[in-house]
């Protein structure tokens, strides 16, 4: 089973506003984009948990209107002391027949559920551990990981590194999959990104 985490809590101090809930495209705002793309991803057959923190009430407000199974939505008080915390909150008791889980990002719309599906295709054939999309040579996202890694998951202190030195401490077990599409690489940190990105396509 596969379960995603997609990290909402944020405070965007770059974009200067809240930007888990600016408008995005076709009336969705940024964190309903990149949870549609999931939930449309059925190789996902596990939980799909937002993580919110920043603003919590206004992001929660953004996901009343899903009535998908697989969906909860956590609450992570710490969201200022890192992005491990979030990471940490999502992956709290989750159900034992859970053996992988992406770790995606809140400000990532363009990243498609054949993405999802791909990655998860590639981890169903059990040759790596952690699998990272790549285009043209640079990391993005999602993540997705085993959950062998879950006890020294829980170790690691606060950091706004997230989960790279976990991933940098097992490079053996990685698997850097090449695919031909940017939005795996396109996260919108401030207003220039945002608008530019925004106003492509329409």
């Amino acid at each position: 089973m596969l379960a995603a985490i997609l990290l909402a809590a944020g405070e965007a101090r770059r974009m200067k506003k809240l930007k888990q809930i600016l408008p995005w495209k076709e009336g969705l705002t940024l964190v309903q984009a990149s949870l549609e793309n999931i939930l449309a991803c059925r190789e996902i057959d596990g939980p799909v948990r937002v993580v919110i923190g920043a603003g919590a009430e206004l992001v929660r407000e953004n996901l009343d209107k899903y009535s998908d199974p697989r969906l909860e939505v956590h609450e992570n008080p710490d969201y200022s002391r890192g992005m491990i915390t979030s990471v940490k909150t999502g992956l709290a008791a989750l159900p034992p027949e859970v053996d992988g889980f992406f770790v995606a990002l809140a400000d990532q719309p363009m990243i498609s559920p054949q993405v999802y599906g791909c990655l998860a295709r590639v981890f169903r054939e059990g040759e790596k551990n952690i699998i990272i999309p790549v285009y043209q040579n640079q990391r993005g996202h999602p993540v997705l990981l085993s959950t062998v890694f879950l006890d020294e998951i829980w170790e690691m202190p606060d950091s706004p590194q997230g989960l790279r030195p976990l991933i940098d401490r097992h490079k053996e077990k990685v698997l850097f999959l090449e695919l031909n599409d940017p939005g795996i690489i396109i996260d919108l940190d401030c207003p220039e990104e945002y608008f530019r990105y925004r106003r492509e396509g329409e």
